[in-house]
């Protein structure tokens, strides 16, 4: 079975849905895993900061969502298809280093269903730890 994961930073609390580093890493392999969990969020969070730079629509917002989850969730896969078009056909874009920077502040809270699987959040956590 397939569960979506995400990963938070450390102002979430620690959910099978919802990764988060570990606050006194004392192993290597505890090292490893916060160092890809932060490598990890940087790419995504730059991602969504030039989506919002990109698509003003999305920069309004303030963390907050506008319309309903299902409608924002339409919008923002939208603009990633075109956002990719751009990409893939040179279409250049003026990139408001602002807007990254100020998106990488905005940490909107996660209201996700917990997922099917029959371990707790530490135990899922672990294991991924244990793989590196």
């Amino acid at each position: 079975m397939y569960v979506n994961i995400c990963a938070g930073d450390s102002g979430y609390p620690l959910e099978p849905w919802v990764l988060t580093p570990l606050a006194s890493p004392s192993t290597r392999a505890e090292v490893a895993y916060n160092t890809a969990h932060m490598r990890t969020r940087n790419v995504i969070e730059r991602c969504f900061g030039i989506l919002k730079s990109r698509f003003r629509c999305l920069d309004k917002s303030g963390g907050t969502l506008l319309y309903s989850a299902e409608k924002t969730c339409k919008i923002v896969m939208a603009t990633a298809v075109l956002h990719n078009f751009c990409i893939n056909n040179n279409i250049a874009t003026a990139i408001d280093e602002n807007t990254v920077q100020r998106h990488l502040a905005i940490q909107p809270a996660l209201q996700l269903p917990p997922p099917a699987a029959a371990c707790s959040a530490s135990e899922l956590r672990q294991r991924i730890i244990r793989q590196f």
